[in-house]
């Protein structure tokens, strides 16, 4: 079984703009999410078998990926998860079109997901216990393909891993596909 997810991969810009913006946080305390493990969660899948894993690789295939810009221009505490993390806005429909796509996909396979309204967010500290705002220059993300990630839980920490990337820039930025 892997632990599976759906989501946007940033560029190395937007992955160093994503990382700048903790920096003057260094007393927040919580676990700082490493530069190399920012994304945007479209859809979190769970444990996820060998047989469902080619299913969904199959499915998705089929999904025509739109551009998206979302500019994230908030810095959010989420008192529940104990997570602060980028939040903002999206030009147009086609961000919420994809997760609606990739959530059917996931229910026809018989993969339950997360019901709540989508917010996109990029996470950058985990088990923080409170935050203080700051200010920061919004950071416009723009994307033209997504990815089937796995997540790996390693002594030192999670590690995400791309298994697939759909779209303009698929196969450019992963080596291993």
């Amino acid at each position: 079984m892997k632990r599976l997810f759906f989501a946007l991969w940033p560029d190395e810009s937007t992955r160093q703009a994503c990382a700048e913006v903790v920096k003057p946080l260094k007393r927040a305390g919580g676990k700082r999410v490493l530069p190399e493990n920012l994304h945007v969660t479209l859809v979190f899948l769970g444990s996820v078998d060998e047989a469902t894993e080619a299913a969904l690789i199959s499915a998705a295939n089929a999904i025509v990926v739109p551009k998206l810009t979302i500019t994230f221009d908030r810095l959010d505490f989420w008192r529940k998860p104990h997570i602060l993390c980028l939040t903002g806005r999206t030009e147009g429909s086609e961000l919420k079109t994809l997760v609606v796509e990739l959530n059917a996909v996931s229910q026809v396979l018989g993969i339950e997901t997360d019901t709540r309204p989508y917010t996109p967010h990029v996470t950058l500290i985990r088990k923080i216990k409170d935050a203080k705002p700051i200010t920061f220059e919004p950071i416009v993300w723009q994307s033209d393909s997504f990815c089937l990630v796995e997540s790996h839980t390693l002594p030192e920490g999670v590690e995400y891993r791309v298994i697939k990337e759909w779209g303009n820039n698929a196969k450019s930025r992963f080596s291993t596909f």
